[in-house]
């Protein structure tokens, strides 16, 4: 009888960790991206409880070609970022860029998912007993303002997208001294003098209108993640 009474508590206590949100502090990484235009990626700020707790800028990222237009080859190529150690698991992300392609700044805010760190930390088999998990945190920024945030790996698993949405137009207190065409001028001449001809014969979607092509691309990705290790 007095077995039973102790297995009770251990299995109730394995069953809350099984519904937990995972860890609230992890190692784990974030990268930024575009899929048909150049960037100027200038703010991400990750939080954790209204606390903030991460926050980078990385320059420029380009993703645009006559190939690449000319074959509507729309994926994520995301590379730019900085890599956390033992830090909290953000529950939000303040995201700011400048796109040459439609020459303003975007920002926009989202809220991430609560079991967020039980997504980074869940662990999948491959071929050849390789273990992998999706610890980068990807910032996907498109025309229009259109903005994706997924989950990826370095490993051969597809992208899971944890939050989306269209940024606004917005001026930094720079922008309001010195105006974005200004501080931009030299890079936005140089950008349209490579490039514009091909967007004039290869329009691309812009905001809303991405959401389905995304969609589609991560839908095509190999399920590689149908192997769990607990």
């Amino acid at each position: 009888m007095m077995m039973r009474w102790l297995l009770l508590p251990l299995l109730l206590l394995g069953l809350v960790g099984c519904n937990d949100n995972g860890p609230t502090k992890m190692d784990w990484s974030y990268s930024v991206g575009s899929n048909a235009d150049e960037i100027w990626h200038t703010r991400a700020l990750f939080s954790r409880e209204k606390m903030g707790s991460n926050e980078s800028s990385n320059g420029v990222v380009s993703v645009v070609g006559e190939r690449l237009l000319k074959e509507k080859y729309y994926r994520w190529d995301v590379g730019k970022g900085r890599s956390f150690y033992g830090q909290p698991v953000p529950d939000k992300v303040e995201i700011e860029w400048v796109s040459y392609h439609d020459k303003k700044r975007y920002g926009i805010t989202l809220d991430l998912p609560k079991d967020l760190g039980k997504q980074m930390a869940q662990r999948y088999r491959l071929k050849g007993e390789r273990i992998a998990q999706r610890n980068y945190i990807a910032l996907g920024l498109a025309s229009g303002g259109y903005v994706e945030v997924f989950l990826r790996s370095p490993d051969p698993l597809p992208d899971v997208l944890i939050a989306s949405g269209m940024a606004h137009e917005v001026t930094d207190w720079y922008d309001k001294k010195v105006p974005l065409d200004s501080q931009y001028q030299k890079r936005w001449a140089s950008f349209d003098k490579n490039f514009r001809p091909y967007y004039d014969k290869y329009p691309i979607p812009a905001g809303e209108a991405w959401a389905p092509i995304m969609e589609a691309y991560r839908a095509a990705q190999p399920k590689t993640d149908t192997n769990q290790v607990n």
